[in-house]
């Protein structure tokens, strides 16, 4: 069942805009934000929390952290472009990558038979020859590829593109999700220690019945909360890294090159009905 998006978020931003930006714009702010909730839970309940939440939206504060997220998550971008020797598509396009020749002929056929400027795709000896020469007539069929993948019938490529987009983001907010994770944890066991300043002799005594007082004292939210944030740190530190950003960039680029199958396969089906 899918979940209704709210008309002002709808508005904001399209399918790719929340997947891509305001999701991990969301994520890196969720452990904090549910610590204050958890610390003061009136903010939720009250309408002046509402009110709030409802001016922080029209003032655009969600457009400018799903931004936000784009800009970190560009800037990152090109170490790693460099990191991974050039765009995924491009590189799977090259002579020596890992897809197999025969699908790579194919590819290199269609392209080259439907870009305007009748690109010429460099034979293997031209490539390592040039291969800067030979990436620009890669990158340009992309580019022209690209533009005509946009649209409701190119799903997969959509779905692909918008998973590589969100990787990428969250990776480029790292630094900051990691800071803000951080200085809640620590903010969070200060004010732990202060409610209960017997809690260090308690752990290191294995005093279970003081431990168990403390947790009641302190209520499940602000432990679950605590639990939440150490979570994403992990998270952000095990789960956000280059290598996960690097598997849907070539998720994405695998399916944006089957359409040039997929387009191949329509054309196909269109000769033989006309014959």
């Amino acid at each position: 069942m899918a979940i209704p998006i709210p008309n002002g978020i709808a508005q904001l931003f399209d399918s790719y805009g929340r997947q891509a930006r305001l999701f991990p714009a969301l994520l890196m702010i969720f452990p904090p934000l549910l610590t204050i909730l958890a610390w003061f839970p009136w903010l939720l309940l009250s309408s002046g929390g509402a009110t709030l939440l409802t001016l922080a939206t029209s003032c655009g504060l969600l457009y400018a952290l799903g931004s936000y997220a784009r800009t970190k998550g560009k800037r990152i971008e090109p170490k790693l472009l460099k990191r991974w020797g050039g765009w995924p598509t491009t590189l799977l396009l090259r002579h020596d990558s890992e897809l197999d020749q025969h699908t790579r002929l194919r590819y290199h056929t269609y392209l080259a038979g439907v870009v305007p400027e009748s690109l010429s795709f460099p034979t293997v000896q031209e490539e390592q020859a040039n291969p800067a020469g030979a990436n620009a007539v890669y990158d340009s069929a992309v580019r022209w590829l690209k533009e005509r993948t946009r649209g409701k019938e190119f799903a997969m490529v959509e779905r692909e593109n918008a998973q590589y987009g969100f990787r990428r983001n969250l990776l480029g907010l790292k630094p900051f999700a990691l800071t803000l994770c951080l200085l809640t944890l620590v903010i969070t066991m200060l004010t732990i220690f202060n409610k209960a300043p017997n809690l260090v002799d308690s752990i290191r005594n294995w005093d279970f019945v003081a431990l168990a007082k403390v947790a009641s004292d302190l209520g499940p939210a602000i432990l679950a909360t605590f639990a939440v944030n150490l979570f994403a740190m992990l998270a952000w530190v095990f789960v956000v890294t280059k290598r996960w950003v690097r598997e849907a960039g070539f998720q994405y680029a695998y399916a944006l090159l089957a359409v040039c199958d997929m387009t191949t396969n329509a054309t196909n089906k269109k000769r033989k009905k006309a014959v």
